[in-house]
């Protein structure tokens, strides 16, 4: 199986904080990957890194086996998608109209959309609650439905690898849960793959195969969930007491009484 993505070496920095160093990842169609790391540690950097946004310090990325900035914009946009953590939109739009720009990267130049990509649109849209408000202006929509439209726009897109800032912010638990869902039942499905930034570790737990764990010192840990996922560098990472509580298969993390 080849990878999706692989780094060899990564090391990543904001100013004189480093964030990775010597990072080795391999992300192979199927997977869903979470990272982990308290607040400055370097989430969302290392994550446009990925994408391809900002230089890593040292190291290499590839993607579908080729170095990531060898692909062209377009081919390199068919191939990954980014969720970025703020985007409001700043010219008026509808929601329709928005959600088809997840799928400029399929079309010709001066190509207009067919009924093909109409239907795709359509039906991220629906596989995120928001079936039916294919007309509604984007700054009637609240921030939940903002998010939602974002992730459906990506959706629309149709990458093979999705690299996600908080895809539920703004969310409420019902909305999180349907999510979530629908974004790793189709990376599982559809030989895609995800790597998503959350804050809460119980959702990692639930709906993630691997992690990365950022140590906010440059050191991580990475590897599938039930290795990597342990008390001892949980509470490492976050700076707090936790502990385990367990429901048959399944472990949640609660942070510790203070006494």
């Amino acid at each position: 199986m080849s990878s999706l993505l692989q780094t060899r070496g990564l090391a990543v920095s904001i100013a004189t904080q480093p964030i990775c160093a010597g990072l080795a990842l391999e992300i192979n169609p199927g997977q869903c990957w979470g990272i982990l790391g308290r607040n400055g540690a370097g989430k969302t950097t290392l994550l446009h890194t990925l994408a391809g946004l900002r230089p890593a310090d040292e190291g290499d990325i590839h993607l579908a086996g080729r170095p990531l900035m060898a692909w062209e914009g377009k081919e390199r946009a068919q191939r990954l998608g980014v969720l970025f953590q703020d985007n409001r939109e700043v010219f008026p739009s509808t929601v329709l109209e928005t959600v088809l720009i997840g799928r400029h990267p399929h079309l010709q130049r001066w190509q207009w959309e067919g009924e093909a990509d109409l239907a795709a649109a359509r039906q991220a849209l629906a596989a995120v609650d928001l079936a039916g408000m294919e007309a509604r202006s984007v700054a009637t929509l609240s921030g939940g439905e903002h998010q939602r439209l974002q992730i459906a726009t990506l959706l629309a897109q149709a990458p093979r690898l999705l690299l996600l800032d908080e895809p539920v912010n703004h969310l409420d638990l019902r909305h999180q849960m349907e999510i979530l869902a629908t974004l790793t039942t189709q990376a599982r499905r559809e030989d895609r793959a995800l790597v998503m930034v959350l804050h809460d570790i119980n959702l990692a737990a639930r709906f993630c195969d691997h992690l990365l764990l950022l140590c906010g010192d440059g050191d991580t840990c990475s590897g599938p969930c039930d290795a990597v996922m342990t008390i001892e560098r949980l509470e490492r990472v976050y700076g707090y007491p936790l502990r385990v509580l367990r429901d048959g298969k399944r472990k949640w993390f609660i942070p510790k009484d203070g006494d």
